[in-house]
Formats: C-alpha cells, structure tokens, sequence
C-alpha cells in the first residue's frame, strides 16, 4: 500500500509541474477593425500581461532590453502601412540594464496598420517578439504568431 501511495504522489507531483503556468505569461489576441480606405486595415492587438510582469516597448536604448518587434509573417499578403499605435507606456528607470526604459504593464492595446497587397478577405498573420521581466527576472525573448482575419466588407 505504501509503494503505491509513493508512486500516485510522484505521479500527482510531476503532473502538478507539467500543468503550471510559466513564470512571466502574456496573453495575446489580435482583431481587424475596420477602416474607411479599401484594401487598408488596422489590425488590433491585445495583450493582458501577469501582474508584477512588464513588457517593454518598441523604443528602448541601445544595449537595453529587446524592443518589442511586430511584423507582418513573409509571404502574406498584406504588409505594414504605418506607425504603430496604441497604450502609452510607462517610462522608468531600470536599474538593470542602468538605462531608461519603456514598459507596458496589465493591459494594453496595439494598433498595427496593414495595407492589403491583392483584392478581398484573408488572414494577417502577425509575429510578435517580445521580451518580458519583473523586478527580479528577465525571461528569454519570446516571439509568439498570431492571425487577424479580414473579412469582406
């Protein structure tokens, strides 16, 4: 009896391991909303970031964290057609990199305008690469692919 209360706690153990959430998560969605020019979308990204966690901006100084990087995926067929907009985020001092840095913290919101490159609907694939610390950890930078769908109008 006792071997096989042994063997359903390591079991229940790793399984516990395997289930739980890594340290630093960040959840991604991405829309299409509409816009006033044929062929031109917006598309929009959300992203709802673990408290006590940031992601950094697109703007960061040299030799500072990775810069928050969104393209369009090699061979859709759309392709970026402006800025990038969206959450302010917040500016700090990081004593890590001894650098003032751009973060985004919570919730936040992204505006990516796309220009479609043939006629119709079709899906924007998007690449986002980011990185993500807390005050104590920094995770690897991380690149994550999302789709938007554009429907006919």
């Amino acid at each position: 009896m006792r071997k096989v209360l042994a063997a359903l706690a390591v079991l229940l153990i790793s399984t516990a391991g395997a289930t739980a959430q890594r340290p630093g998560s960040v959840q991604w969605s991405a829309s299409v909303k509409p816009s006033a020019h044929a062929g031109e979308y917006v598309v929009e990204l959300h992203a709802d970031v673990e408290s006590g966690w940031h992601v950094y901006s697109a703007k960061q100084a040299p030799g500072g964290p990775l810069p928050l990087v969104i393209r369009v995926e090699q061979g859709a067929p759309f392709s970026l057609d402006g800025a990038i907009t969206g959450s302010n985020p917040i500016q700090h001092h990081d004593a890590s990199f001894n650098l003032d840095t751009e973060y985004f913290t919570g919730t936040f919101l992204l505006d990516v305008p796309v220009k479609s490159t043939t006629q119709g609907p079709g899906d924007v694939p998007l690449a986002v690469r980011f990185q993500m610390c807390s005050d104590t950890t920094c995770m690897p930078p991380r690149t994550i692919h999302l789709v938007a769908k554009v429907n006919a109008s």
